[in-house]
């Protein structure tokens, strides 16, 4: 196949791909929509704690095991059995982690929502409704990387887009009767267990997963985590950061407000999804030994994201009035904050990139010198904006996910001029 034929499948796989998770993402964000127009700022103030404690449990959950994975089942793809081994080992490790995990997030889901003003009931009420959809995502995240691997997209995004649908569905029947945080966090839960009933179906056919694993892959598995958890911890808690800061040292209101901007982060989710879906599992594909071929795609996917998420931060920047009428009266005066929280998105999207296409590929910034660094670097941010504001802690997110960047991009290109090789 020529370079140009070649090209031009992409292009054409790349479109189909980014059109169908762009459906998936629509649908996501109507949902969201949906839930700040039914909930009163202080219950969707709410929800927003507890969805931000949600995200930290997936990570902790995961501490490199998603990555371990993808890594390891780049190189065996093609093999029904290995590959299957590699995906129930991971299984098997997650709900172990998730055991300690959930526990220690819904505490602190518990505590800011006290200092938030919920009732003690109430605030038990909330924090446990996030666990169904918790429980449901730790099967779901690995078995999505069979078909991944295998490139076969369609089925997966048909799913996913089955799931949204359902989704969308489900909240608006019982959100809008029953507008309270919990009931929108339950109501993702059954859609998410249908998915998963889906996706075992969709991972049979080219994973043997039902098996106990093997040894030596988790031993492999854990060696990744024990590289990776120290930042997956610390990514638990600073991916979010400006959701904790708001809720510690904010009114209800400005959580609020926080919480709704960061639905805008959903448009640029279908560039961050959609790479995920079509480039991560084809750089892990690359084969040992081709570090110009490497460093040539890594540079390009860094490329094409900044100009796609530039185009729409530009549009929002220009025209802040529509997308805020969506999000409803209670946000309208947030236009400078809106464009604000548009760059921050894409810069998050661009940092979570960088590190995924170097995860893949065993080259992680050791978590010594990015740990410090990182602290340091929001320790300065947080002494020199006002964090009690919603303007305040969009910037600190901003600059924060630009350095993150920095970081991640700086040390891929550091590691692939060491050596010839890169493969975990």
């Amino acid at each position: 196949m020529s370079g140009l034929t070649r090209l031009g499948e992409w292009g054409r796989t790349g479109l189909l791909t980014a059109g169908t998770q762009a459906g998936v993402q629509l649908l996501g964000f109507a949902s969201g929509i949906l839930i700040i127009r039914s909930l009163a700022p202080e219950q969707y103030a709410y929800y927003t704690i507890a969805n931000t404690a949600l995200g930290a449990m997936n990570v902790l959950s995961d501490g490199g095991i998603g990555s371990g994975v993808l890594a390891q089942g780049g190189k065996v793809w093609q093999d029904r059995g290995r590959l299957g081994a590699i995906i129930a080992s991971g299984l098997a490790l997650r709900r172990s982690f998730a055991r300690f995990a959930a526990p220690v997030a819904l505490l602190i889901v518990i505590a800011l929502l006290l200092h938030q003003g919920a009732g003690r009931v109430e605030a038990v009420v909330v924090a446990a409704s996030i666990l169904p959809l918790f429980f449901a995502t730790l099967t779901g995240q690995l078995l999505e990387y069979v078909p991944r691997l295998h490139q076969h997209l369609l089925p997966l995004q048909r799913i996913q887009l089955g799931a949204n649908f359902a989704r969308l569905g489900a909240i608006a029947l019982a959100v809008p009767l029953w507008p309270l945080a919990a009931v929108a966090s339950l109501s993702a839960a059954i859609p998410q267990w249908w998915n998963n009933w889906r996706l075992r179906r969709l991972a049979d056919g080219h994973a043997d997963w039902r098996g106990p694993g093997e040894v030596q892959v988790r031993k492999d598995l854990i060696k990744q985590v024990a590289r990776f958890m120290p930042a997956a911890i610390y990514y638990a808690l600073a991916g979010q950061l400006s959701v904790w800061l708001i809720s510690i040292f904010g009114h209800t209101e400005s959580v609020a407000a926080v919480g709704a901007l960061g639905r805008l982060a959903m448009i640029f989710a279908v560039l961050g999804n959609a790479f995920g879906v079509l480039a991560i599992p084809r750089f892990a594909r690359i084969p040992a030994g081709e570090p110009a071929l490497l460093s040539r795609r890594y540079w390009q996917s860094q490329a094409a994201l900044l100009a796609a998420g530039a185009i729409l931060v530009t549009a929002i920047a220009a025209f802040p009035g529509p997308v805020l009428a969506v999000l409803g009266p209670h946000y309208s005066e947030l236009e400078r904050e809106a464009a604000w929280m548009a760059a921050s998105s894409i810069m998050s999207v661009l940092a979570g990139a960088a590190f995924s296409l170097g995860a893949v590929r065993g080259v992680i910034v050791p978590p010594w010198f990015a740990i410090p660094s990182c602290i340091l670097m929001q320790v300065l941010l947080i002494l020199l904006l006002p964090v009690e504001t919603v303007a305040g802690v969009i910037w600190l997110g901003l600059l924060g996910e630009t350095w993150l960047w920095l970081l991640q991009i700086c040390y891929f290109t550091w590691t692939t001029r060491r050596g010839p090789s890169m493969r975990v």
